[in-house]
Order: C-alpha cells, then sequence, then structure tokens
C-alpha cells in the first residue's frame, strides 16, 4: 500500500524526527531513550527504520496513558 500525498488521512506511523517534532524534543533525545529502553512508546524496526504509532504520541500529548508497549528496536 502506497502512501498518497494528496491524501488528508495522517500517516499513522511516524519517524523519529517526525514524533520528535510532535513532542517538542531533539531526535537525539530521541534516539537516546530509544537506545536505552527508557522511550516511553512504542517504537518498531521495518527495515532499517525506526517508527513510531502516532496514536501513541498523540495519547502521551494528551496525557493518556500509551498503548501497549512494542519490542524495542536494536541499533545496529
Amino acid at each position: 500500500m502506497r502512501h498518497n500525498p494528496t491524501s488528508k488521512s495522517p500517516k499513522p506511523l511516524l519517524s523519529v524526527e517526525e514524533a520528535a517534532v510532535l513532542l517538542g524534543e531533539t531526535r537525539s533525545t530521541l534516539y537516546r531513550a530509544l537506545k536505552a529502553g527508557t522511550f516511553p512508546l512504542p517504537a518498531f524496526r521495518i527495515g532499517s527504520r525506526i517508527r513510531i504509532p502516532r496514536r501513541a504520541v498523540e495519547r502521551l500529548i494528551d496525557g493518556l496513558e500509551p498503548e501497549q508497549h512494542g519490542p524495542a528496536p536494536h541499533s545496529a
């Protein structure tokens, strides 16, 4: 399934950079938390890329409990 850039619906998975912008943090801070295992949201490795569910980021921003944690991605 290909993402249509003209689509009005937001992407369900965010890059670390996109999540950092929404959370008001630097991408370096997020990468350090992911590596340390202290990142409070689920994160998934897809190929060589790390993706974070938009819904989990939005729930954290809204002050709600994040959904179940996925396995922490391991850095290569």
